[in-house]
């Protein structure tokens, strides 16, 4: 475990007390305990249980559990897939009602943000000034209402389906494309496959190959101009992948279609 407990600077609106990351071994638990600030755990995998007053709040990968100030609480961690988690405590001078009013927030676009603050000693600022300013943008992604959420995660889903399906014969990384979107790699992963009902990898194989076999059927191209065109330079793995998707050989597939 890593804890750093940060010094009091008696901030307004937002003054953090202390962060940190954690991997636990399974069915690893704290409390029964409480705390006087808020105290927010992302969870970057795995999966556990917040309990509050005997009920259980399941929380895994891409939510944050809530331990609001003064409230006795007991968290653990699932016994076959343990939580790998980051946490940050402030106290908060002002009212946000999302955060007040639940448990468990659903927010996999706060991993960049959690991911900042578990090295915030690394970022060459005060500690204390470097974390408020964190707190502040992570509180500004909760005050944002679900449908407007939901138009940019759509908004991401497109662009990137878009770059795809124009440059599908150079090398794209689903890592590229999340750096392109400004977003983590997790988050991007998730809500290309809720809108496209597939991930990004398997979305530009089925984009590539397709041109192959356009290319194939429709203009003639040898099996190995067509991969190339399609952006892959292994003869014998695209021969392979053409298979699985169209059920015969590239080859066999030219001449059932000339």
């Amino acid at each position: 475990m890593k804890m750093i407990v940060l010094a009091d600077r008696k901030l307004n609106d937002i003054n953090p007390t202390e962060y940190g990351e954690e991997r636990c071994p399974p069915d690893f638990y704290r409390g029964p305990t409480s705390r006087r600030y808020y105290l927010l755990h992302y969870v970057f995998s795995g999966q556990g249980t917040l309990w509050v007053g005997g009920r259980g709040y399941p929380s895994s990968k891409g939510q944050i559990f809530v331990i609001h100030p003064y409230e006795m609480v007991r968290y653990s961690a699932d016994p076959a897939d343990p939580w790998y988690y980051s946490w940050v405590g402030f106290e908060l001078f002002f009212d946000v009602p999302k955060l007040r009013d639940n448990y468990i927030l659903d927010l996999p676009e706060a991993e960049p943000i959690f991911q900042a603050i578990k090295d915030a000693e690394l970022s060459g600022c005060q500690k204390e000034l470097f974390v408020c300013g964190k707190v502040f943008e992570l509180l500004s992604l909760l005050g944002e209402s679900q449908s407007s959420k939901a138009t940019r995660a759509e908004e991401y889903v497109l662009h990137a389906k878009q770059y795809i399906d124009i440059n599908y014969p150079q090398i794209i990384t689903v890592d590229n494309l999340a750096k392109e979107l400004n977003i983590s790699r997790s988050y991007f992963s998730t809500i290309f496959r809720k809108y496209m009902g597939k991930s990004p990898q398997q979305y530009l194989v089925e984009v590539r190959l397709d041109k192959a076999a356009e290319l194939i059927a429709n203009y003639g191209y040898s099996v190995g101009d067509a991969a190339m065109s399609a952006g892959y330079t292994d003869i014998f793995n695209f021969s392979k992948m053409f298979k699985r998707r169209f059920g015969v050989s590239p080859s066999t597939y030219g001449k059932t279609k000339s």
